[in-house]
């Protein structure tokens, strides 16, 4: 899986698709936006939406939520189509979830003589091999959301003191396992674009208190960390180089920067999902939140040659488990 959908590739091979297409291009049909303004607000490529429409690729679930609410119209009635061509793209997938068969970096140890942290260790590999990964994952969870080249800016586009954007999206409902408590302890100004990025993976693990609790384990927050001597920024602590090759678009602006936290959170819900399929397809299946959290900080192949979290990472883990248990609802 590299840069096409699993559901259809490039070809022109139909997945099943027509029929969705068909009722996506009439939806598109009863909204006054363009396919750029569509971006805005479904956080789906211009592009990506061209494809779909076409019948080459299955949108996210979030996606076709955004364009009902545009037309006005009942989403529930397009569930059962989705999730039928859903099921379709895994069966000539052979498997429940695609997953790139991407090669991690060697873990080797850093100069301090501590394991490479994950960020560093994948920016030492080819952007070419990553930007790849990113397109597999990307139609793997069904929202192709790669970076055009050369559109990713460096942290100097975020201003210095400007307020992040806002990102709104209908809270997950309580009754889902997961979803957010009103109550918990997460910034009101991260709920929506954390509330979107955990939708786009269709994996059970990656949910909004999962990725509400890695950002608290992993900045408390905080949207102007700076770690020089990691290298590492922002409200997800990415390591520029490897969030260019992930990068996703968070808040619909044109940019995808590190130091904006809409995008840093979009792009570490894109990269969770892949983390959480590699982890599933090596045969790992026990305490999957805490392997994802484990391997954020390292790499999915550290934790698959450890066979759980490796050394090191357990008081991390165990914070992440404890935050993720105070922010879920239920």
């Amino acid at each position: 899986m590299s840069g096409s959908s699993a559901f259809q590739d490039d070809s022109g091979t139909s997945g099943g698709s027509d029929e969705l297409a068909e009722r996506l291009r009439a939806l598109r049909s009863l909204t006054p936006k363009s396919l750029k303004e569509l971006e805005r607000v479904t956080l789906v490529s211009d592009s990506s939406w061209s494809r779909y429409l076409a019948g080459r690729g299955l949108p996210p679930w979030a996606a076709i939520e955004a364009l009902c609410r545009e037309a006005g119209e009942d989403p529930a009635e397009l569930r059962p189509l989705w999730e039928a061509a859903r099921d379709r793209s895994n069966r000539a997938t052979g498997e429940a979830a695609a997953v790139p068969d991407v090669p991690d970096p060697a873990d080797a140890a850093a100069p301090s003589g501590r394991p490479r942290r994950r960020r560093l260790a994948l920016a030492l590999a080819s952007v070419g091999v990553l930007a790849t990964a990113a397109a597999g994952i990307a139609a793997a969870v069904h929202g192709d959301e790669r970076p055009a080249a050369g559109r990713v800016p460096p942290a100097a586009s975020t201003p210095a003191g400007a307020p992040p954007a806002a990102v709104t999206a209908a809270p997950t409902p309580p009754s889902v396992p997961g979803a957010l408590r009103a109550e918990a302890a997460v910034p009101e100004t991260y709920r929506g674009v954390i509330e979107l990025a955990a939708r786009r993976c269709t994996e059970a693990e990656v949910t909004p208190s999962l990725l509400a609790a890695m950002l608290k384990a992993e900045s408390d927050f905080h949207a102007d960390l700076r770690d020089p001597k990691a290298d590492e920024y922002g409200i997800a602590r990415w390591t520029p180089s490897v969030f260019n090759a992930w990068a996703v678009d968070g808040d619909g602006d044109g940019l995808k920067d590190y130091m904006d936290p809409a995008d840093a959170i979009a792009t570490m819900g894109l990269f969770t999902c892949w983390l959480d399929q590699r982890i599933k397809q090596s045969g790992l299946h026990s305490n999957l939140p805490g392997l994802i959290a484990a391997a954020y900080r390292t790499s999915d192949k550290a934790v698959i040659q450890a066979g759980g979290p490796p050394s090191g990472t357990e008081e991390h883990v165990t914070a992440v488990l404890r935050y993720q248990k105070e922010f879920a609802a239920g």
